[in-house]
Order: C-alpha cells, then sequence, then structure tokens
C-alpha cells in the first residue's frame, strides 16, 4: 500500500490519499507519519478510492485498532471523512465491521463523493 499526507487548505486539516492492496503494517506507519506530520490540525479526510481493502485479514484490521487505541489520546475528537470509491460504503463498512469496535472520541463518516466530504469536514 502506497500513501500520501498533505495539508488540505480547504479543511485546514490533513488529507491522505492511499493505493494498493490495504495492509495493517503499512496502515501502522501511516498513522504514525500523521501524528507527526506538522501542523496537522484535527480533521483528516483519507481518499482510499483506490484502495483494494476487500479481502484484509482480520489480524491487520486488529494491527490498525490496536494502534488507535495505544495513541487516542493523540489522535484527539477530530472528524475523519473516509472517501471510497462509488458503490464501496457497504464494502468498507462490512470490513470494519469484523472484530472489536474502535472506542473513540474522534467522528469518523464514510462518503462516496469526495466533495461531500470535505463539506462535512468543514461543517457544512
Amino acid at each position: 500500500m502506497k500513501y500520501a499526507i498533505e495539508f488540505l487548505r480547504a479543511t485546514g486539516g490533513l488529507l491522505v490519499t492511499t493505493n494498493g492492496k490495504m495492509s495493517g503494517r503499512d496502515f501502522v506507519a501511516m498513522a504514525g507519519d500523521m501524528l507527526r506530520y506538522p501542523g496537522r490540525g484535527r480533521t483528516v479526510v483519507f481518499d482510499h478510492q483506490k484502495l483494494d481493502y476487500n479481502g484484509a485479514p482480520l489480524k491487520d484490521l486488529e494491527m490498525i485498532r490496536d494502534f488507535h487505541r495505544a495513541h487516542e489520546r493523540e489522535i484527539g475528537g477530530g472528524k475523519s471523512a473516509i472517501v471510497v470509491k462509488t458503490g464501496g460504503a457497504e464494502s468498507w463498512y462490512r470490513l470494519w465491521s469484523q472484530g472489536e469496535k474502535i472506542q473513540t472520541k474522534n467522528h469518523v463518516k464514510v462518503f462516496e463523493d469526495f466533495q461531500e466530504a470535505v463539506c462535512w469536514v468543514r461543517g457544512e
């Protein structure tokens, strides 16, 4: 999995763009890089439209959840918009319904339209 992190002026937070096959190890590396990103703000738009997340193993999801639990205080209570390709929201929800749920103060919502995600993060 590859990822790029940049500041998104439209939201005052981060834009994280991913592609390739989803990997727990890569997600954890990405999350660590996000926490170290200068001026990261409290919002993130994850553009997963080119990410292949179908068939990700439960052990990878648990690795991501463990990182999130260990860094919950640093992650905080902002907003995270997840953008998946058109028709992909149901499979995203199905993937993350496996295993234990992450208890967090961070507000997360899944979108199939990038601009809708940006508007939600901005509070529009």
